[in-house]
C-alpha cells in the first residue's frame, strides 16, 4: 500500500502539468484564415468598410470545405450568399457562424444583409 500512494501522487502530479500546459497560450495574433472550431476556413467581419468589411476578400476555398464567419464588427452581421446559395443569419459582435458547407464551386458575391454596403467574395474551387 505505501507504493502505491507515491506511484499515484506522481501520476496525478503529471496529468495536472500536462492540462495546464495544454491550456498555455501561444500569445500568436489571429490569422483571419484560421478554422473557427467545426469549419475548415474562418473568414472575420471587419466591421462596416465596404468590400473590405470581410478578410480575406475574395477568399477561395474547396468544394466540400466549410466555411464560418467570425464577427470581430462591432455589431450584428450576416453573410448572405447574392444568389442564395447560403446564409449566415445574424451574427452577433465577437461570435462566429455555423460552419456551412460549400457544396457548388463557383465564384459566390455576398453581402450583410443588416448593412448592404459590406460585400465580399466566395471563391469554391473543385
Amino acid at each position: 500500500m505505501k507504493k502505491i500512494v507515491p506511484i499515484l501522487f506522481v501520476v496525478a502530479f503529471f496529468a495536472i502539468g500536462a492540462f495546464l500546459a495544454s491550456c498555455k497560450s501561444s500569445g500568436s495574433k489571429s490569422n483571419p484564415m484560421s478554422p473557427a472550431p467545426g469549419a475548415d476556413v474562418t473568414i472575420t467581419i471587419t466591421g462596416i468598410n465596404g468590400s473590405s468589411s470581410f478578410s480575406p476578400n475574395p477568399a477561395t476555398v474547396k468544394m466540400g470545405q466549410t466555411v464560418a464567419w467570425k464577427n470581430n464588427g462591432g455589431t450584428d452581421h450576416t453573410a448572405t450568399a447574392d444568389g442564395g446559395a447560403f446564409d449566415t443569419h445574424d451574427i452577433p459582435n465577437t461570435a462566429t457562424s455555423s460552419p456551412i458547407t460549400m457544396s457548388a464551386t463557383g465564384s459566390f458575391g455576398y453581402h450583410c444583409t443588416i448593412h448592404p454596403s459590406m460585400t465580399g467574395t466566395l471563391n469554391v474551387t473543385p
